[in-house]
């Protein structure tokens, strides 16, 4: 939405160059300021533009990252070619050496367009498509190196490739809600992408919604230890070995409490049908 519209909208709005030091709405867009005095609008319009044009206390130069104007600002970017955006949050030491670690990523990203911090722990990559793009391991491999390098904890949503169009903000800001959602669900991952938790975040809902679930969930008891053995199962595809090795437990104990739960819920997580069953009720 640009200041126009939203001056047709609300015609007693003022543009400003900065926010209004009173108890007005201000709205970021376009570089500038939309003000609105609250008294005018519904509480349901207040927390809607609020959503829709979020307050930032990061300062970003947007003629410096024109894509940081295009995807939190509103404004306009020609854009061509095929990208992909990494949204990634990380933990800082206290003497993080910030300067360097930016100078880092520059480097290892030969094809990236555009790279910021949108807050005190968040930002975003940019990366042009090229047909010699990292891949999610070497991706995985890059950030664990840089982690250890300057002693930071970082965690990345490697966002899909898609051409630059008219949908290219809307698949961002799904991409966003995906990574702020899932974030707190990553068990063991730092690097991830939709693949890794498709299943989990576009079933989460209906899973929630569900009174057959409910009502299973509070049947089925699941201690910390299956918890532990179905994740487990999970990460490892449901390769028995791979996961007794993970748990630090004998490949025997591990079929014993298998087939001890099997013997108590009939689900079976040597299936795969069974296992993810028990994977979405756990992280729903």
């Amino acid at each position: 939405m640009t200041i126009e519209k939203l001056v047709k909208l609300y015609p007693a709005g003022k543009i400003q160059q900065t926010q209004s030091t009173s108890k007005d709405l201000s709205l970021p867009i376009d570089g500038k300021y939309f003000v609105l005095a609250k008294e005018t609008l519904q509480e349901s319009e207040i927390r809607l533009l609020e959503t829709l044009f979020p307050t930032k206390d990061y300062f970003v130069d947007s003629k410096k990252h024109p894509w940081f104007g295009y995807l939190f600002d509103q404004m306009t970017l020609e854009l061509e070619g095929t990208f992909r955006i990494m949204q990634f949050q990380i933990k800082k030491p206290k003497a993080f050496l910030q300067s360097e670690w930016e100078n880092s990523i520059i480097e290892i990203f030969p094809n990236l367009n555009d790279f910021f911090f949108t807050s005190e722990m968040d930002g975003v990559l940019i990366e042009q498509y090229n047909k010699n793009h990292y891949n999610l391991e070497e991706l995985k491999s890059i950030f664990l190196t840089l982690d250890a390098d300057f002693d930071s904890s970082t965690t990345v949503f490697v966002g899909s490739f898609f051409p630059a169009n008219e949908q290219s903000l809307a698949l961002f800001q799904e991409e966003q809600q995906i990574f702020k959602t899932e974030v707190e669900n990553l068990r063991g991952k730092s690097t991830f992408s939709l693949p890794d938790v498709a299943l989990h975040y576009f079933t989460n809902d209906a899973m929630n919604h569900s009174k057959i679930v409910q009502t299973f969930s509070k049947q089925l008891v699941l201690t910390d230890e299956i918890q532990q053995i179905v994740l487990a199962l999970w990460h490892n595809q449901g390769n028995i070995s791979s996961t007794a090795k993970d748990l630090y437990m004998h490949r025997n104990t591990l079929h014993y409490r298998l087939e001890k739960f099997y013997e108590q819920t009939g689900l079976s997580l040597k299936r795969m049908d069974d296992l993810v069953f028990c994977y979405l009720l756990i992280t729903k």
